[in-house]
């Protein structure tokens, strides 16, 4: 919210709190309305029933008192996000990088989330249905060997790679190819920007017919938990550093939620899903920061001359409040 009051009922005629009051919240909307205000001498206009991330606060806002993710001006960046300052990135990968929900693509992926987390500018270059390795027919222009070819990497400072479950639920690529491919892409990134950061991120837990994937063969022949050691090893051996979501934040995605964080139920996160993996992936990303790469800060003493007064001065205590408000889901 950027100003306003939430209302507790489409009566309008109570209020919850205003924005101030709601400063760290963020809103997820649930239903739109257009409300007749006759009663208070103003005309029809368009309100949300919105929902705090934690589900703890809901009420009515106007429409103009809301901003959207992907356009607010409000600041969230994360402890030590400065390391990433006038960094450029760029994020590549499949549907879930796209942020699809399932139904449709949102402009509030966890791309757009990392921008703010990490106080910087985020291109997203991913694709719906990319492929990891070579898919014959199904193929499509947001491949990782299309997208490494299309890009021009001197043109950014880090880059994330996050594909394979397409090539988990739909491709009878080889476990062999999926590791060759990875690791000529990677290398051929590193020789195009010899200072390029590389995050790799696994693939996320497949509920196929309401089945945990990670033990399950797929089209190729292989687990997704096989698909995940495959990736890791080829990270590892090219130094980039991989985020496992079962190490990560093994809470994420389980067999008890996984219809709650996936809007289809079955694979595509829902918004407030994004919002988490995009808070797990920057605190990652910073935690994994090439230390080389970390631009040392000088900090200078403040010094102050004191002054002995011989008339009798009264000291008086400061006193502060302190506002506990509710943490940003």
């Amino acid at each position: 919210m950027k100003s306003g009051y939430v209302y507790t009922t489409s009566g309008l005629n109570k209020t919850l709190g205003s924005a101030k009051d709601f400063a760290k919240i963020t809103w997820y909307t649930y239903k739109k309305a257009v409300i007749d205000r006759s009663a208070q001498d103003k005309g029809s206009s368009v309100w949300y029933y919105v929902k705090s991330g934690s589900g703890k606060q809901s009420g009515w806002v106007w429409h103009g008192n809301l901003q959207d993710i992907s356009e607010g001006t409000f600041n969230i960046a994360m402890k030590n996000s400065d390391y990433f300052k006038s960094k450029k990135i760029i994020t590549m990968g499949d549907s879930i990088t796209a942020g699809y929900d399932g139904y449709e693509t949102l402009d509030s992926g966890y791309p757009t989330w990392l921008a703010r987390y990490l106080g910087t500018t985020v291109d997203n270059a991913a694709y719906n249905g990319a492929f990891l390795a070579d898919a014959g027919e199904m193929s499509t222009p947001g491949d990782l060997g299309t997208t490494v070819s299309d890009t021009n990497f001197a043109k950014y400072d880090v880059a994330t790679i996050a594909y394979g479950t397409n090539d988990y639920g739909h491709s009878d690529a080889t476990i062999d190819q999926i590791k060759n491919t990875l690791d000529s892409n990677i290398k051929k990134m590193k020789a195009e920007n010899k200072n390029l950061i590389i995050y790799g991120f696994l693939p996320i837990t497949r509920y196929d017919n309401n089945q945990n994937s990670d033990d399950v063969v797929g089209e190729g022949g292989y687990t997704m938990n096989d698909l995940r050691a495959a990736e890791a090893q080829v990270y590892q051996d090219n130094d980039v550093p991989f985020l496992n979501w079962n190490d990560i934040d093994p809470d994420l995605i389980t067999d008890a939620n996984h219809i709650d964080r996936f809007n289809d139920g079955r694979l595509h996160p829902a918004a407030k899903t994004y919002q988490l993996m995009a808070r797990d992936i920057a605190k990652f990303m910073i935690n994994n920061f090439p230390k080389d790469q970390i631009k040392k800060s000088t900090s200078t003493k403040k010094t102050t001359k004191s002054t002995k007064s011989k008339t009798k001065t009264t000291a008086t205590k400061k006193t502060t409040t302190s506002t506990k408000s509710a943490g940003q889901y």
